[in-house]
């Protein structure tokens, strides 16, 4: 009867425990390595702000954005994220609420905006601008974006571009 009863038994299967486990998560984690280049294309819409995604974690979001020449955009905030904005080309300017001024930036310079921070930003100068934007989100239900007040007539022409998967 013993015998009976233990052929029932469904068979496990088998644990992984200790280093095998540990090893197991980063290997699973090392999958998700991004790796990622940026060169502007030649053939872009015109008169509209492009955003080319880099990479995008599960915290973190890499973006550059193109400003055409007299690009703005409106006061709002992220409830959701804080964002680290840097030119790369260009010059921007970056305005909190009321229009207060908080800085023009040329290459290599850039502002820190803290969650739930209002801010809107334009393009200065002759030139267009290309915009480094890395996002962290909170992922914790909030808004992605509050805007506050009137948005602009032209803000809400932009194009989002994927590029392409790893670049090796």
């Amino acid at each position: 009867m013993a015998k009976a009863r233990r052929a029932k038994r469904a068979k496990k299967a088998p644990t992984t425990r200790g280093a095998e486990k540990k090893e197991a998560f980063f290997e699973n984690v090392e999958a998700n390595i991004q790796l990622f280049s940026f060169a502007r294309p030649n053939s872009i819409p015109k008169g509209m702000r492009n955003n080319f995604r880099l990479c995008e974690g599960e915290i973190l979001r890499g973006t550059v954005q193109i400003l055409p020449k007299g690009f703005s955009n409106s006061l709002h905030y992220h409830p959701a994220s804080e964002g680290f904005w840097m030119v790369l080309s260009g010059e921007v300017r970056f305005y909190g609420n009321d229009s207060n001024f908080l800085g023009e930036f040329g290459p290599m310079e850039g502002v820190l905006i803290p969650r739930n921070g209002r801010y809107w930003f334009a393009q200065a100068g002759d030139e267009e601008a290309h915009l480094l934007q890395v996002r962290g989100n909170a992922k914790d239900g909030s808004k992605n974006r509050v805007d506050v007040g009137e948005v602009h007539a032209g803000y809400g022409k932009k194009r989002i571009h994927n590029l392409p998967d790893a670049q090796e």
